[in-house]
């Protein structure tokens, strides 16, 4: 990668950053072992992410359902601090929450409500 490509991961990182509160534990190992690939995953991250049919933060919330449904917290918790950042409010998240009963069950609802917790502690 080229001096060109590392300003350009440099500065997705620090977007990507900025927008999830911090740099994700997986997305840190691609800087370190593969930037091409890194680069490449925030590429796709912003283009998938970005404002569209749906809002930026209407995909977001998609993507804490999802990923509370697969029980992980702290990307759960990262999504929600980038749908709250899109502007998504309380009553928001909390139907968010509701939704994931019938379809997820009561741990998937469980881990939303845990990474909610951890988002709210993680932003001001």
């Amino acid at each position: 990668m080229g001096s060109d490509g590392v300003k350009e991961l440099g500065k997705g990182l620090a977007e990507f950053g900025h927008e999830f509160g911090r740099i994700l534990e997986p997305v840190a190992f691609l800087r370190d072992n593969d930037p091409e690939l890194c680069d490449a995953f925030l590429k796709l991250h912003e283009l998938t992410l970005s404002d569209g049919v749906l809002s930026k933060k209407h995909k977001f919330l998609i993507h804490a359902a999802v990923t509370a449904a697969q029980r992980d917290r702290e990307a759960t918790a990262m999504h929600i601090i980038g749908a709250m950042r899109a502007g998504a409010d309380e009553r928001e998240l909390l139907e968010v929450a509701f939704t994931l009963i019938p379809v997820a069950g009561m741990p998937a609802f469980a881990a939303f409500l845990t990474a909610w917790k951890q988002a709210r502690q993680a932003t001001p």
